[in-house]
This record gives C-alpha cells, structure tokens and sequence, in this order.
C-alpha cells in the first residue's frame, strides 16, 4: 500500500482549496452577474469622464493631421523651410479650423437674429427663438378646439385628440431636451477647450511620438509582429479616413443645396436647416430623415403651413441628387460594406450609442470587417498549404 508523503498531504489540500475558492468565485460570479457588470460599466463610464479631454483631443488631431500634413508639404514646396516647417503648418492648421469656426457662429447669428429679430442683438435673438418656438401651442390648442366643435364621432374624435396631444407632447419634450442639452454645454466645452490644447501638442510633437514608437516597439515584440500590427493600423486607418472625408465632403454639399433650396421656397431659418441637413446626412439612410425634421416642424408653424410640404419636396429631390451623383461620385464604396451591414450598424450604433453611436456606427462595422477578412484569409492561406 502506497504511503501518502507530508509533501502529497499538502498538495492535496492546497488542490481542496483552489477547486474551493474557484467554485465559490464562480458561483458569486454567475449569481451577481448583474451587479458585477454594472459596477464595471460604471468604472467604464467614470474612466471615459476623466480621459475625455484626451479622448477629444486625440480625435481632433487624428481628424486635422491630413490638413496639417497637406500645410507642411505646401511650406515645403513652395517656401523652401527648413527650420520650425511642420510647427508652422500646425499653427496655420489651427488657424484655419478657429476662422471657419468663428465665421460660420457669426453667420448663423446675423442670418437667424436678423431674420426672426430684426437686429443681431444675442438677447433679442434668443427671446424671440422662444417666441417663434411658443407658436405650436396655439396651433395644436386651435386644431383640438375645431376637433371638439366638429361634428365627427366620438371615436373618431377621440382617436385624433390622442395623435394631437401626442404629437404636442412629444414636441415639447424635444423643445425642452434642446434647452436642457444648451443649458449642459458648459462642461462639454470645457472639455473642448483642453481637449483642443491636447490636439496641438499631439500634433506639433508628431514627428516625436514617432520616433519614441520606433525605438520603444523593438524593445517588446519581435520585428515580423510589428509591421503587421503596422500594416493593419494603415489599413484601418485607410478605411476611417476615407469615409469620414468622403462624408464630410458630401455633408458640406448636401447641406450648401439644401440651403440653397429651402431659401428659394422662402423658408425661415434655411441656413441653419440645411446646415443640419448636411451634419445629419453623414449618418447613413438615416441622416437625411432626421435633417428632414426640423424643416417640417419650421413649415408647420410658418404662416403659410404649405411650406412644411415644399421643404419635404425639397429634400426629396436633393437626397436623390445625392444618392445618384454625389455620394457615388464622392463617397463611392469607402468601407467596401454591404447595405444591409450599414442599415445594421446604424441601428444597432443608435441602440447603444444615440446620435454618437450612428456617425460611429459605419466605420466600426468597416473595421471589423477588415478584422473578419483578414483572418478568413489567414485561415485560408492555411489550408491550403
């Protein structure tokens, strides 16, 4: 009979208590899987409110670096320099995106204060916003009194005061969830502001930040591991970058025709409408939808109401220039994604993410894409050796 050593005895029980531990971790695991995921979802969220200035700052330099790139071989070319050249071109860069910025808040202040107000005073501008905006309540109250004044059926009369109080409802509800996401911009802008700060330093040190990574990267992976992660960070870079500047560009014209129509028809606010039209049509099949909106609900509360239907017109005809010329010609197959998987993305990116979650949508389903095929390749290529 075998003789169990002190040595055996040990393991034995360290074994006993490993499977003890493992099971009880399990079972509180699978048992409190609820909370567990909610604690690190809040972790997730409050980690994300303390880096978003970096986070901001990170996109804003990824989404200025080819106009700061364009800026440095322009330097390059045509002044010869050859001392603080890509420093010069940042400056110039963000010089350029502030000027835009600045002229379009001024345009859109003379155009809506001027149009609405009668002057450009900020104050007046905003009082008569709300006064513009108070309009639908006596539209909706006139409708509901000629409702009860009619005489239609009970039902019949019950059924439209349900849509009319809804669609009030649901007005105001947005009405007041504009001015509640103006009333909360302060902390966004802050983090704007650093977040900006943050984008000029990660542009200006770019060629540094290069050569820490060239030298640092060695250092922990083998040379083949890294041009491969090099190789597929181009090409997910390749597939961002060309849909958001293809969108970009197509959101610029949409927006600039859509203007152009809605001033025609004599519409309020038409800047501003399709200026938000073209925002709005970056986001896929949806976007043109969500521009459409506001055009009505200015139509509606027009003195004449016909123009709710022109602006609908209007943004018919202009999303069919789009989908026939512009977008092909502009946008063309940038992520290679079917249209199933783009109007899948959209929705499941508008389920978890809102307005942030569609814009992000396409280019993260164009990523994992790319993930997808490369690897259905890599198990190809072995198989068939």
């Amino acid at each position: 009979m075998p003789v169990i050593t002190e040595k055996k005895y040990l393991l034995l029980i360290l074994y006993i208590c490993l499977t003890t531990t493992g099971i009880f971790i399990s079972y509180n695991i699978v048992f409190n899987i609820k909370i567990i995921l909610g604690g690190i979802a809040s972790l997730s969220i409050a980690i994300v409110d303390v880096l978003k200035p970096l986070i901001i700052g990170v996109v804003i330099a990824y989404l200025l670096f080819p106009l700061t790139d364009a800026m440095n071989k322009l330097l390059a070319k045509r002044f010869k320099m050859k001392r603080k050249q890509y420093f010069l071109s940042v400056v110039l860069t963000y010089f350029c995106v502030i000027l835009f910025f600045v002229l379009t808040i001024v345009a859109i202040h003379i155009l809506v204060g001027g149009k609405i107000s009668g002057n450009n005073d900020f104050s007046a501008m905003v009082t008569s916003i709300r006064e513009y905006i108070a309009r639908y309540n006596e539209l909706f109250k006139f409708v509901n009194t000629k409702m009860v004044e009619s005489g239609l059926s009970g039902d019949l009369k019950s059924y439209l005061n349900d849509i009319i109080v809804y669609t009030s409802k649901y007005i105001s509800t947005s009405i007041d969830s504009i001015f509640e996401f103006s009333q909360s911009l302060g902390s966004a802008v802050i983090n704007g502001y650093i977040g900006l700060f943050i984008s000029f330093y990660l542009l200006k040190d770019y060629e540094l930040f290069k050569r820490h990574y060239t030298k640092t990267m060695p250092l922990f992976f083998e040379l083949a591991r890294i041009q491969s992660f090099n190789r597929t960070a181009q090409e997910i870079n390749n597939v961002v970058s060309r849909f958001i500047r293809g969108q970009v560009i197509d959101g610029l014209i949409v927006g600039l025709i859509s203007s152009i129509g809605l001033m025609l028809i004599g519409m309020d606010f038409a800047f501003l409408i399709g200026f938000t039209a073209g925002i709005a049509n970056i986001i896929p099949y949806v976007g043109p939808l969500i521009g459409c909106i506001p055009a009505i609900i200015v139509g509606i509360l027009s003195p004449d109401p016909m123009q709710a239907v022109w602006a609908v017109l209007v943004f018919l005809v202009v999303q069919q220039l789009d989908e026939a010329i512009l977008s092909p010609q502009i946008v063309g197959d940038s992520t290679g994604l079917h249209p199933v998987l783009i109007i899948m993305a959209v929705i499941i990116g508008a389920a978890l993410g809102g307005i942030i979650g569609m814009l992000l949508a396409v280019p993260t389903m164009g990523v994992i894409q790319l993930f997808v095929m490369k690897y259905i390749k890599k198990r190809t290529d072995l198989v068939s050796r």
